[in-house]
């Protein structure tokens, strides 16, 4: 599968750039909440308009045309794994004809020991 995300942080370092001072150049154009949440990639959509100002900025600052091809990249994002396939393929739109399982007055919470991974990977049971 394939994602778009923004390059403005790489954009910006690379013409010696911050994204402080885009956001002050860009003022009443783009908010700096915008422009920061852009420059670290956060930003999963993006207004064509907002796209517009800040090559528009960056053109001013730079005084280099500018695309979004400069501000933009495609990557492949890998799928998920044969386990999770099967999971998310799988059928599970029968479970409520199942009643719950019947614990015969136990209650589970109090059964069995608690587990947690250790710091090398090792599962830690009870207090181990």
């Amino acid at each position: 599968m394939r994602t778009v995300q923004f390059t403005l942080r790489h954009y910006l370092a690379a013409h010696g750039l911050s994204a402080y001072r885009l956001a002050q150049a860009a003022r009443g154009r783009v908010s700096e909440r915008t422009v920061y949440a852009l420059a670290r990639g956060e930003a999963s959509r993006v207004d064509l308009g907002t796209l517009g100002a800040v090559m528009t900025t960056l053109e001013e600052l730079t005084g280099e045309p500018v695309s979004p091809a400069d501000l933009l990249t495609a990557v492949t994002v890998p799928g998920p794994d044969r386990e999770a396939r099967a999971w998310l393929d799988g059928d599970a739109s029968r479970l409520g004809e199942f009643e719950p399982y019947d614990w015969g007055g136990a209650d589970p919470y109090t059964l069995g020991e608690p587990v947690r991974v250790g710091a090398d990977g090792e599962l830690l049971i009870g207090s181990e």
